[in-house]
């Protein structure tokens, strides 16, 4: 094993983590995908089968996945869960500002406006197309 021969030779064996990437749980990947691209101004990257069962979008070095629950209506979200606190992606931004008037300009359903926090972010929250929840944040001075 790579491992083990790394740790007899002495050498620390090189490990990457190149970026996380959710995949949500929906019932219809093309309306996600679609949705993403024209609400939340994200690339739609590909949709994958046919019919479609999995599709992916990006907006810069935010990446998030979607595939078909099976059984219809399956969320692997905090909503999901019950009440409570809770958010499924928190997307780091720049122009988090910006970005908010952009995607409220184009119907995003916001379930909390642009405000600053004691931990250093400036954040605001929206609820998607299946009820997840995603923080969009930029980091500031406090």
């Amino acid at each position: 094993m790579e491992h083990e021969h790394s740790h007899q030779t002495g050498e620390a064996p090189h490990k990457h983590f190149y970026g996380i990437v959710p995949v949500f749980l929906v019932d219809e990947v093309v309306p996600t995908v679609e949705y993403y691209r024209d609400v939340l101004g994200f690339e739609a990257d590909y949709v994958y089968g046919d019919p479609p069962h999995y599709g992916s979008v990006s907006r810069g070095n935010a990446i998030l996945n979607f595939t078909l629950s099976d059984p219809r209506g399956r969320r692997n979200s905090v909503l999901c869960a019950g009440p409570g606190t809770g958010v499924d992606a928190y997307v780091v931004v720049s122009d988090v500002d910006d970005i908010f008037e952009e995607v409220r300009d184009r119907g995003a359903l916001i379930r909390t406006s642009p405000a600053s926090h004691e931990y250093g972010m400036r954040e605001f929250k929206i609820e998607d197309c299946n009820g997840y929840i995603i923080v969009f944040a930029e980091e500031i001075d406090v």
